[in-house]
């Protein structure tokens, strides 16, 4: 009866640990709960008892890698049979999805396709990437009556000259100096990825707001280019956060709070989302962008303050 017991509750766990896994919810204090028993137990007992699992899970086929401070499930139970014209439509897709102007859907899609690439069997995911690392799709015969703007911002791309550019945002006339860094195609419009060089930020400017360009001899170097922002997060934002695809985790701090690395993603859109974070999020890094999210913050306030006068 005991070692029936005892079975029993190591099928369960087992089952336990799978539903998170596979609701990509399977963080490592969650999954150290579900062995850790009826007794407290040492924490590297624990991870000694974790381990044997899912050992014993990949006897079975089932590969399970830890990333960052979560497991991640790298293959499914059973495989779904993919024609290549299936793989030739997921890979456009995977292409496609990421210029999506609605971020929502394009996460739910994402999400879709990797419960896809679960269900694949390992020849079918060697195809999927050899296409996705050779395609050339271009979507930009959605976009015919701005086709000539386009050939020039693919030109002055490829040259990785400094750029002045002169576009309009909010009804306003703006100026910058800086690197068009790529041109990006989503359903609705098509935008120039700009990497702002004296404020060191990436800026996207639809095709349409442009109202000149002008090339200069300086040619940027590798080291101009990138967009690093640091941030931490702290409550219950710091448990449950999902991490972007353009983000890394580099673990907690010694207050607990979640230190999120955020590469290249445009600042406009990421302060956004930052802000909706309130006072769980604080940017780290660089100091110029910390600065102007304290006045963008300091503005607001004074904005209520004002209103409600």
């Amino acid at each position: 009866m005991k070692n029936n017991k005892k079975l029993n509750d190591g099928c369960i766990k087992i089952f336990k640990f799978l539903n998170l896994l596979y609701e990509d919810n399977a963080e490592y204090d969650k999954v150290l709960e579900i062995f850790k028993g009826e007794n407290e137990t040492p924490k590297e007992n624990i991870q000694v008892t974790l381990n044997r699992y899912i050992n014993t899970l990949k006897v079975f086929g089932i590969k399970i890698e830890k990333e960052n401070t979560k497991y991640k499930i790298q293959n499914s139970i059973y495989s779904m049979n993919f024609t290549d014209a299936d793989l030739k439509a997921i890979s456009i897709l995977t292409e496609y999805i990421q210029h999506f102007p609605n971020k929502k859907l394009s996460a739910q899609m994402q999400n879709f396709l990797g419960k896809l690439e679960l269900r694949m069997n390992n020849s079918d995911k060697n195809t999927l990437n050899s296409l996705l690392t050779t395609n050339e799709y271009d979507f930009s015969f959605y976009y015919s009556n701005i086709r000539e703007q386009i050939i020039q911002c693919e030109k002055i791309c490829s040259e990785r000259q400094f750029i002045t550019i002169t576009y309009i945002k909010n009804n306003e006339k703006l100026k910058c100096r800086g690197v068009l860094k790529e041109v990006i195609y989503g359903s609705k419009t098509v935008s120039i990825k700009v990497y702002n060089s004296e404020k060191h930020t990436n800026l996207d400017i639809p095709i349409n707001n442009i109202l000149s360009i002008t090339s200069l001899p300086q040619v940027a170097g590798q080291v101009e280019m990138p967009m690093t922002v640091v941030f931490k997060l702290k409550g219950r934002l710091a448990k449950t956060y999902k991490l972007k695809e353009n983000e890394i985790s580099k673990g907690y701090d010694e207050e607990g709070r979640l230190i999120i690395v955020n590469n290249d993603e445009s600042w406009d859109k990421l302060s956004q989302r930052l802000l909706r974070y309130t006072d769980c999020c604080e940017i780290i890094s660089p100091k110029n962008l910390r600065e102007e999210m304290i006045k963008l913050i300091s503005d607001t306030i004074k904005n209520y303050e004002t209103g409600e006068e």
